[in-house]
């Protein structure tokens, strides 16, 4: 729809198709078999953003974070020819349909595919992510492939939420520091999430200082995010 300076007009929503798509909302993000498909979701979750100004505002509404909502959203940043795996329902987690927004828009039909095939999982889909950064011209074909290869090799990976004051460069050196360079295989960041890697010495020198402290792995990590743990 244009208006009569020729832009395109927003599509302004009613109380009834606000009030649905929440209604829709409720019955797909809080249950274990959902009435609509990822795709579906993320369309129903812009009419009720749009209907009620913002995602905090949704939030509110339906009680879920934010930050899962944030993750529905994340759909609509994937390629078309790699949404119809969503559309058809090859893909139902949310989790995984997350990280394949993260990948370039050139790598997404090939891991969605992989995917939807039962041959890669969110863990999988993940270490992608970090290998394509270390390897930005290798064949996406190649990375799948390393990446499947490496199931084997027992790592620790945890993502996380950068603080915005943060710097990743900072919070790489303060891993370093408490677990050894040795130990730390990279520590990335993209657009405010952060991802570890430990190696297999890395991740036991890390079970042995969460157990000295009588924490567990994850509870470490975030303290040596927020600089707690030094």
């Amino acid at each position: 729809m244009h208006n009569r300076e020729g832009k395109v007009a927003k599509k302004e929503y009613g109380h009834s198709e606000v009030e649905d798509a929440l209604v829709a909302l409720i019955a797909s993000t809080k249950r274990t078999h959902r009435k609509l498909n990822l795709v579906q979701i993320a369309e129903k979750l812009e009419i009720a953003r749009k209907g009620l100004g913002s995602l905090k505002n949704v939030s509110k509404a339906i009680g879920l974070s934010t930050e899962m909502l944030r993750q529905f959203s994340r759909v609509t940043k994937i390629a078309p020819e790699a949404r119809r795996f969503l559309s058809q329902g090859a893909i139902q987690g949310v989790d995984v349909a997350d990280r394949v927004s993260r990948l370039p828009t050139a790598d997404q039909f090939s891991v969605a595919q992989a995917v939807a095939r039962g041959n890669l999982n969110s863990s999988d889909v993940r270490a992608i992510i970090t290998f394509r950064k270390d390897q930005p011209k290798l064949p996406i074909s190649e990375v799948i492939s390393r990446v499947m290869n490496s199931r084997n090799i027992r790592e620790y990976v945890v993502q996380f939420l950068v603080p915005a004051e943060e710097d990743i460069r900072s919070i790489k050196d303060r891993f370093s520091k408490l677990i050894g360079h040795d130990g730390v295989r990279s520590v990335n960041a993209e657009k405010g999430l952060g991802t570890l890697i430990l190696n297999k010495d890395g991740k036991n020198r890390l079970e042995l200082i969460a157990k000295r402290k009588g924490l567990t792995k994850r509870a470490i990590v975030e303290r040596v995010i927020s600089r707690e743990v030094k």
